[in-house]
């Protein structure tokens, strides 16, 4: 049996796939060691083609599931989970790539630890240049960016917890890890299904649950700049899905009792991924910031987190840029305004 399963959702990336399983087929842990899990979702193109050619490139390392419905990520992602029968999960998106010894360090860094997950880094690549980086260019951009020795976090206190969900150390996303499957079972950790941003919510509950971590040094995944991916294509409604998943999050805080427990670090963790990550969404994905949508962002802030301002994280984690939104809750704004802040976001993000 393989050690390790990789779930990787695909929707019409006939020009991509091939390229991911390529990465995946030549992972230096072997590919013995691997179970590939490609679902289909209710593609459009010759995706599903793609991965039958895959299939029989290597029958006894992967599985090819066709859905009839689309589900976005998140539904693929719980169908694969279902399927996968390794005790270790990754996950990959079908237009990604990944270094050919990723999976090795993060599987050797996450059994020699017994954490319930490994984190690595990633770069952010358009894929015009060389396919895998080069020694110099991991060095490079290690000294650059990290200069930190491999570590495992230890998450055994309240407070431990807390410093764990505001510094925000591992990101939201999946891609980038490789989980214990014991450890998203046993806490019930699974996808919102027919949304986009669910990596927001399975994140938010990793935080949530995780007692130790290991963090690995290294760049080992490549992210791919698509103009055409779910989360950078323009002016569509699947970005106000940002809303459900939210609203969902905030839910699962109360019914599972950790708002009480944590009330001051979630109040932030949710006006982070909502508030702030809302008005960054509509202000570059968006030709005009919808007025009534940011008047639901405002209503939904306020109705959960009406005392956000004087929240102790909310002065200390957040640059002196988005400090800047903060007298948008509290004062009647007019779409006019609302431009001004898109021309801020714009010149803002175009500088960092």
């Amino acid at each position: 049996m393989a050690d390790i399963s990789i779930i990787i959702p695909c929707y019409n990336v006939e020009k991509y796939v091939m390229r991911c399983f390529d990465s995946l087929k030549n992972q230096t842990i072997g590919l013995e060691h691997l179970e590939l899990i490609f679902i289909d979702d209710a593609s459009t193109d010759s995706t599903w083609e793609c991965l039958q050619q895959i299939e029989q490139m290597a029958p006894e390392s992967v599985c090819i599931i066709h859905l009839e419905e689309n589900m976005r990520q998140g539904g693929a992602r719980n169908i694969g989970l279902s399927y996968a029968s390794a005790d270790y999960i990754g996950f990959v998106d079908s237009d990604d790539w990944v270094e050919p010894d990723m999976y090795e360090h993060l599987f050797k860094a996450l059994t020699s630890s017994e954490s319930d997950l490994a984190f690595c880094r990633h770069v952010r690549d358009t894929g015009k240049n060389e396919l895998y980086l080069s020694q110099k260019a991991k060095m490079d951009y290690f000294a650059e960016h990290y200069q930190r020795k491999d570590r495992t976090l230890y998450i055994k206190s309240d407070a431990q917890r807390t410093e764990f969900i505001v510094s925000n150390v591992i990101g939201y996303g999946v891609w980038d890890k490789l989980f214990r499957k014991s450890f998203l079972l046993d806490n019930e950790i699974l996808f919102p299904e027919h949304l986009a941003y669910e990596d927001i919510y399975f994140g938010s509950v990793v935080y949530l649950y995780a007692t130790q971590v290991s963090i690995v040094e290294r760049c080992l995944y490549h992210y791919f700049v698509n103009d055409t991916s779910t989360v950078l294509v323009r002016n569509c409604s699947h970005h106000k899905d940002l809303f459900q998943i939210n609203y969902a999050k905030w839910n699962t805080y109360i019914r599972r009792g950790f708002l009480e427990r944590f009330r001051e670090v979630l109040e932030f963790d949710f006006f982070m991924t909502f508030f702030m990550s809302g008005m960054k969404m509509f202000a570059l994905r968006f030709d005009q910031i919808p007025f009534d949508d940011f008047m639901e962002l405002k209503k939904g802030t306020l109705e959960r987190v009406p005392s956000i301002k004087t929240n102790p994280y909310c002065q200390s984690h957040v640059s002196d840029f988005y400090k800047l939104l903060l007298p948008l809750l509290e004062h009647t704004v007019t779409q006019q305004e609302l431009d001004l802040v898109q021309q801020a976001f714009l010149k803002y993000h175009k500088l960092k």
